[in-house]
């Protein structure tokens, strides 16, 4: 098992609900995966460094989980035909015990 840290950057026009629709699918596709997720941290709206599809702010969320190796490819795949995820990014942690 490996821990990963996965950074989402939403379309912020989405509202605090529509964020939480989508981060729901996100979160069942994880699961859907394998993944364990051992913490969720919503930051909400902050600016960006760049304008990404025209827009200086975006929707921040955070997840520390635990999968397989290379398990993560599958939930990539489905990020990226989900319009309203701009930016995300796994990042491989120390291995778990």
């Amino acid at each position: 098992m490996r821990k990963y840290e996965l950074m989402l950057i939403l379309n912020p026009e989405l509202g605090d609900a529509g964020a939480a629709t989508l981060l729901g699918e996100v979160k069942a596709e994880l699961t859907a995966v394998g993944a364990k997720v051992e913490k969720e941290d919503i930051w909400g709206v902050k600016d960006i460094a760049y304008k990404i599809r025209n827009s200086k702010t975006g929707y921040y969320a955070l997840y520390n989980l635990v999968l397989e190796k290379g398990d993560f490819f599958a939930a990539t795949k489905a990020f990226n035909l989900k319009k309203d995820i701009w930016r995300h990014m796994f990042v491989r942690l120390e291995d778990a015990e």
